[in-house]
């Protein structure tokens, strides 16, 4: 009797580059390729054929999306490049890494499995393989049907609830990557929440480029503030996080959702970009960040805001520095991050002049980030003596065993005030004999010390 012959597949290397929303991506793209029976790794040398979705967003991140692939080609592996490099590069990637077999834009991920079906092909007969699959619009959007594997360590998960964005920021380059504002219906949201809340997620952050014009294409109105409701009524999330606010659209009623629901956390991230009128109007954005900023504070007493600046923009004077400054130093943000201008090839602001010199830009960054990290440090000392509740994330252990198993000797997690990855988080030194608190549990703590970026508990 002849034995049946298995079809062995290639092992899948995949990394992935840049912000949360390409995070998903890469999530939705080894869902795809996992449900068909790819093996996939994070260990790219024990990968057959490697797969880097990347980031292109400022010259930061190009540069580190062409070290990733750089490498990888130099070791002779096989690549396929995927996300906002290859929607911006096309097929010029394949001169530039050797090894590329495949370019996939931000529209195509549907396409991955064929793409990689065909490289699989190509390489198998000695072929070099060079399919490009980048649609000039990306419009395509997953959606709850797509499949998903969640890779964050930790109780936390984010939830796209568009892609795009309708604004043309001057310095931006995201929607010549992304394309306009493409929302997901409520109910498909809804959907996949609950599937992530079933999976065991207790944090569910909304991201998008814009979230607060969701539903503008679609409902024809703005319904971030709907959305809100269904998720925190219907989802089961225990903590509900939204990401990426826009100054204009931040309204009475979202605020107001996001205030009575037990379950929303009291946190906006809402990037101002600049506190000066002029500067404000040249990186076209609306200059009415003073008049939101007190309508989040009075709406919303208590919760924390996290925002973003950039320096050294074009045309950026001392004066409007000092503008900038002063505007920081008055509204004691929570969080603040700091960004210097970045010059990107096809965004309006790349031509302007006026151009600030690097060194420059590097100082005003650096004089911005030392007041907040002061007042980051006053207000993190406010809750020491408090009680807050904290998500616990992850467990550090010993290196030396009892009985044969590693001994928790701190938890580390998050309050309500911290986003994932990217603000503060919480300690506690776990004692001997000490009730050890897993990770997706929520606990009361009592906040004994601070830095300026972090708090440190007991039980």
């Amino acid at each position: 009797m002849k034995t049946k012959k298995h079809k062995v597949l290639p092992t899948i290397g995949v990394s992935t580059l840049g912000c949360p929303k390409n995070l998903v991506d890469t999530e939705n793209i080894i869902g795809i390729l996992h449900a068909a029976g790819y093996p996939i790794t994070a260990d790219h040398d024990k990968a057959d054929l490697s797969l880097v979705n990347t980031c292109t967003f400022i010259e930061g991140s190009t540069n580190e999306s062409k070290e990733v692939l750089s490498e990888l080609s130099n070791k002779e592996q096989k690549l396929i490049i995927t996300g906002c490099m290859a929607q911006r590069f096309k097929g010029n990637l394949f001169d530039e890494f050797s090894q590329a077999q495949a370019v996939v834009g931000t529209g195509n991920i549907k396409d991955i499995l064929d793409v990689v079906k065909k490289v699989t092909v190509n390489l198998n007969a000695g072929k070099d393989s060079k399919i490009v699959r980048v649609d000039e619009i990306p419009m395509a959007v997953a959606n709850s049907s797509t499949p998903r594997l969640n890779t964050q360590i930790g109780p936390s998960a984010y939830l796209k609830i568009a892609e795009g964005c309708d604004h043309r920021c001057a310095f931006c380059i995201i929607p010549y990557l992304r394309g306009d504002m493409k929302s997901r219906t409520i109910e498909d949201i809804v959907t996949e929440a609950k599937t992530l809340v079933k999976n065991g997620v207790k944090e569910i952050v909304l991201v998008s480029q814009d979230s607060t014009a969701y539903g503008t294409d679609i409902y024809k109105r703005r319904a971030l503030a709907d959305l809100l409701r269904a998720v925190a009524d219907k989802s089961g999330a225990k903590w509900i996080r939204l990401m990426y606010a826009y100054p204009t659209e931040m309204d009475e009623e979202i605020l107001d959702v996001i205030n009575k629901k037990l379950n929303i956390v009291k946190y906006i991230d809402i990037p101002l970009q600049h506190a000066s009128t002029k500067i404000l109007k040249f990186m076209r954005r609306p200059p009415t960040v003073r008049d939101t900023v007190e309508l989040i504070r009075k709406k919303l007493p208590g919760g924390t805001i996290r925002t973003t600046f950039i320096v050294g923009f074009p045309g950026e004077t001392e004066e409007d520095f000092n503008e900038l400054y002063d505007f920081i130093k008055e509204s004691c943000f929570d969080r603040v991050g700091v960004f210097t201008y970045s010059k990107e090839k096809g965004t309006p602001a790349n031509d302007f002049e006026n151009q600030v010199p690097e060194e420059v830009k590097i100082e005003r960054r650096d004089k911005i980030m030392k007041l907040q990290q002061k007042i980051s440090l006053e207000k993190n000392q406010a809750f020491i003596g408090q009680e807050i509740e904290m998500l616990v994330e992850h467990l550090e252990h010993t290196v030396r065993a009892r009985h044969g198993m590693p001994q928790p000797v701190r938890a580390v997690g998050r309050s309500f005030r911290d986003a994932p990855e990217i603000d503060g988080q919480l300690y506690i030194d776990l004692k001997a004999n000490e009730a050890v608190p897993l990770p997706g549990e929520f606990i009361k703590v009592k906040v004994t010390s601070c830095d300026e970026y972090d708090l440190f508990c007991k039980l």
